[in-house]
């Protein structure tokens, strides 16, 4: 679901109602996905997001199953952990013209032990349960913020890069890539599975789509006064060490 055309307000709104849910269970899990890179960069995160990513142990995610299933959540069966949602009651006004598409919002919640797999491959990116930071997200029309742990900064952008090219992936990994130690990065692709091959199969998308005028994530970068080619620099210093 793409957010970005909604009301400043509408999309806050959401975000806060995400938040809440991700309060009733932060202390039980790794937030990765969006809410793992809002952590990480705040406002320089420049997108929005509503969905709850995160990985955690067994006796942990059985715990965070019975939290949200005592809540006004639906279940949805999953191969690997849960999925839970909700559809999004906005608490705010909502301008007639984005009506029929706010209606289609869902707040979701997926959560599965720390090895990320690529679907359809036998590829995986493996997240540490120990290794992570404390960091705290505001909410945004309410006093108050949610402390979450998230994996370093380098782990969020060495997992971005290696999955399916979407804006959202795009988008995060551009962002998260201006604040990191590249070495470090490249280092912990080598470091997981062959997480390099999933990379090495992405970059030509990453590269590209960032690239073009009009499409979400270019849009996104260029609002978020993103040098795009020092960016695409980097990602083919990521992709020659990689070779």
């Amino acid at each position: 679901m793409n957010l970005e055309g909604f009301s400043e307000y509408v999309k806050e709104d959401i975000e806060d109602q995400s938040l809440e849910i991700l309060e009733k269970i932060n202390d039980k899990l790794i937030i990765i996905g969006g809410w793992g890179v809002r952590a990480h960069l705040g406002e320089g995160h420049h997108r929005y997001t509503l969905d709850v990513d995160g990985v955690t142990d067994d006796e942990a995610l059985l715990d965070i199953k019975e939290i949200l299933s005592e809540m006004d959540l639906e279940k949805r069966d999953a191969e690997r952990g849960i999925r839970f949602y909700r559809q999004y009651k906005p608490r705010v006004k909502v301008p007639e013209e984005s009506k029929k598409a706010i209606s289609e919002v869902q707040l979701r919640i997926e959560i599965s032990g720390p090895r990320i797999k690529e679907h359809d491959t036998h590829h995986y990116f493996e997240f540490s349960l120990s290794d992570y930071d404390m960091i705290d997200i505001p909410y945004h029309g309410k006093e108050g913020k949610v402390d979450v742990k998230v994996p370093p900064i380098e782990h969020m952008a060495a997992v971005k890069l290696g999955l399916p090219v979407d804006y959202k992936n795009n988008h995060d990994a551009a962002m998260l890539l201006r604040r990191c130690d590249i070495d470090r990065v490249i280092q912990i692709i080598q470091d997981n599975d062959d997480w390099v091959e999933m990379v090495l199969r992405r970059m030509p998308k990453l590269k590209g789509r960032i690239s073009q005028a009009e499409r979400i994530e270019n849009t996104l970068a260029l609002t978020a006064g993103l040098d795009i080619k020092a960016h695409i620099q980097k990602l083919i210093q990521i992709e020659k060490a990689l070779r």
